[in-house]
This record gives structure tokens, sequence and C-alpha cells, in this order.
């Protein structure tokens, strides 16, 4: 571990999304990707995603959020451009307890 790194289970806050994609994503999503990145592009900035990227193979993705609701989260998610065009095959979100690394993924002083 490194140093000053402990457990915690205090974190809270966390949200994760995991996202289904169609097959062949990769190819699919060409004509779409400018405008999915564009639409979460606000939500990094204000460190509200801390995290995203596909899985591989892209058969989905995954998003850690914090300080969003789960209401919130799945709202948005059906305007990502990528759920537009019926890329998007599923979004599931559950309430992530963060015990280890809670550190590492530091939230910002206060939520987004």
């Amino acid at each position: 571990a490194a140093p000053g790194a402990r457990l915690s289970s205090s974190a809270g806050g966390y949200i994760l999304m995991d996202y289904g994609y169609v097959e062949g994503m990769l190819v699919k999503r060409a004509p779409h990707r400018a405008a999915h990145l564009a639409h979460w592009q606000p939500e990094f900035e204000s460190g509200a995603i801390r995290l995203a990227g596909a899985y591989s193979p892209a058969e989905g993705a995954l998003f850690v959020f914090y300080g969003k609701t789960r209401e919130w989260i799945e709202a948005r998610a059906q305007t990502d451009p990528y759920y537009v065009a019926g890329l998007v095959t599923s979004v599931k979100t559950k309430e992530w307890s963060v015990v280890a690394g809670a550190d590492w993924l530091k939230p910002p002083a206060s939520p987004p």
C-alpha cells in the first residue's frame, strides 16, 4: 500500500453507472462519438465523473460518479447521443461504498 493509504468506510457519495452496448459498437459509435464526449464533458470538468471508459472488448462502459443521485445520472444517460441513437442497450446504476483507495479517489472539497 502507498504510504499513508488507509482503509475507509466513510468516502460515500459514489455511484457506478454501467452501460451495455450493441454489438459492433466500435464501428457504430463513430458518427456519435464527438457528441457523446461533449455530452459528458461538463460532468468531467465539474468532477462529478471521476472515471469513465469502455470495457475491452467494447461490450459496455463504466462511469464513476460523485455527488449526483441515481435519478439524475439515469436521466442524463437517456439524453446521451449514444443512448438516443440506440447504441446503449442497458443503463444500470448502483451506489458504491469505497473502502480501499478512497484517498486516491478523493472527492472535491464540495460536491459538484
